[in-house]
Parts: C-alpha cells; sequence; structure tokens
C-alpha cells in the first residue's frame, strides 16, 4: 500500500511547468473535453473569439461553489449561453434555497428533460447504447441540474453517463468541465473518472495526463479522491464486463487524438494504481 501511495505521490510533482502555459485559459485534456477557470465564459464583444461558441459547448460541468457560479451565470452581462447548451453543477455539500437557485433549476431542468426525452424517444433501446448505472438496470437518474448529497462516485457516473448520451445525439458537441480557477480536486476527479470510462485509465495515468496538459491543477487528496475513484474504476469495468451496442460512441470519444490518448491507458485487467 506504501508503494502505491508514493506513486501516486510522485505523479503529482514530478511534472515540470509549461513556459507557455496560461492558466486563465481552458486546455483540451482529451478529445472535446476541457478544463479550465471561470473566465473561459466571459466573452467580449471587441474580441471576435468566443471560447464556448467556436469549440461548439454543449455541456458545461461547474465543479465549484454552486452559489458564485450561478451569480456569475445570472449577473454578468458578458456570459450569454445559448439555449441548447445544458449547464450542470456539481457540489456535493450544497444546500441552499437561495432564489438564483430557483432560477437557475427551472431554465436546465427544462433542457435535461428535452434533451433526456429526446434521446429515449429517438432511442427505443437505449439500454444497448448507454452502460448501467452501478447497483440498478438504469442508465441515467438524473431529475435536477444540481448534484448533491454524500454519494460522489454515483454522481460521477450520472455525469458521464449523460455525456455518453449526448455524444450520441451530437458526434462533434464539446465539454468544459469548470470551477473558480479550474484546478480544484472535484474538477480534477471528474476528469479522471472521465478517463476511466472512455480510455479504460489508471488513476496514474489518468492524472499524468491531465497534469501534463494543465500543469496548474491542485495536488490530488490521496486520502478522498484514492477510494472514490477506485470504486469507481472497479464498479465501472464490472458494468462493462456486459456487451453493448456502443459502435457510435466508440467512433465519438475515440477518433482524432485517439491513438495519443490509448497509448498511455491500461485494460480492464489492468490495476488500479501500478
Amino acid at each position: 500500500m506504501y508503494a502505491q501511495h508514493q506513486n501516486f505521490h510522485n505523479c503529482n510533482t514530478n511534472f515540470n511547468d509549461n513556459l507557455y502555459f496560461n492558466p486563465h485559459t481552458p486546455q483540451e485534456i482529451c478529445p472535446r473535453v476541457w478544463l479550465g477557470p471561470y473566465d473561459a465564459l466571459l466573452s467580449n464583444p471587441e474580441d471576435p473569439v468566443n471560447f464556448l461558441v467556436d469549440h461548439n459547448i454543449k455541456i458545461i460541468i461547474n465543479c465549484g461553489t454552486t452559489l458564485p457560479f450561478l451569480d456569475l451565470l445570472e449577473n454578468n452581462r458578458n456570459i450569454t449561453i445559448s439555449s441548447d447548451v445544458l449547464v450542470m453543477s456539481l457540489d456535493p455539500m450544497f444546500s441552499s434555497n437561495h432564489e438564483l437557485v430557483g432560477t437557475f433549476v427551472r431554465k436546465y431542468t427544462r433542457v435535461l428533460t428535452n434533451y433526456l426525452n429526446f434521446f429515449y424517444k429517438t432511442n427505443p433501446e437505449a439500454g444497448k447504447l448507454i452502460h448501467q448505472l452501478p447497483g440498478t438496470s438504469e442508465c441515467i437518474q438524473l431529475t435536477s441540474p444540481i448534484l448533491c448529497g454524500s454519494n460522489l462516485t454515483l454522481q460521477f457516473f450520472n455525469l458521464i453517463r449523460l455525456i455518453n448520451l449526448f455524444k450520441l445525439i451530437n458526434q462533434e458537441l464539446e465539454i468544459y468541465i469548470v470551477s473558480h480557477d479550474g484546478n480544484d480536486n472535484l474538477l480534477t476527479g471528474l476528469m479522471i473518472a472521465y478517463l476511466m470510462d472512455t480510455y479504460r485509465y489508471n488513476l496514474v495515468n489518468s492524472l499524468r495526463m491531465i497534469r501534463s496538459r494543465r500543469p496548474s491543477i491542485h495536488e490530488l487528496s490521496c486520502a478522498e479522491y484514492e477510494d472514490l475513484l477506485a470504486q469507481f474504476y472497479v464498479q465501472n469495468c464490472e458494468i462493462k464486463c456486459t456487451p453493448l451496442i456502443m459502435t457510435q460512441l466508440k467512433r465519438a470519444s475515440q477518433e482524432d487524438d485517439t491513438s495519443e490518448v490509448i497509448a498511455g491507458g491500461g485494460d480492464r485487467k489492468r490495476r488500479f494504481l501500478h
């Protein structure tokens, strides 16, 4: 166990900062999935570059504190989000009845429901396209754009299955995972889970890839995230032992730069840590 923790620690500390790296901009960690700060949500009327539009961002997942994020969306005039973009907030400790919450939930519950209804209506055999959640026969259990509660592993599963569903609807869409500075553990943990699901990476390889593209991420908490991600990794491997019709999903997630991505990954039989 000590050796595992030592390897885990080394993968957090053995990277040199890239001289050209800008922590105030998003980085594409793997094809069509970006990590970064709230700054990239802002648009400047004098600047022709609009990150959300130029990169066809259709899912924004907030991993920062929910209320400041909602305040930013509602009150910053430099943020304009298209009506077909789904915004979610992952905040395990969240509990509030602030009026901003009601506005946000009403708006994005409609967007979420519309996408889910469209997918399941046009795909009667949806269970053959999207893997189920652990311990159930269901694919997705989402009724609100704010995901809270102590079962963070389940929320990771829900969000990743939702991303997979979106990719089946539109193979060209992109995802932006954000927090205030784009470096928080929760954001990194969700990205690790996505790499585990999509490319069968283990923890060390996932973290290595993320840090190589965004060196500013905070050192990941071993005590909190190693067990959580180990649980996700094992449960996901068990679920994926059941064959599914995944042709469209694989094509959407493994095109372009996937030869580089897959080269560092492990298969189901590899251990969670080296």
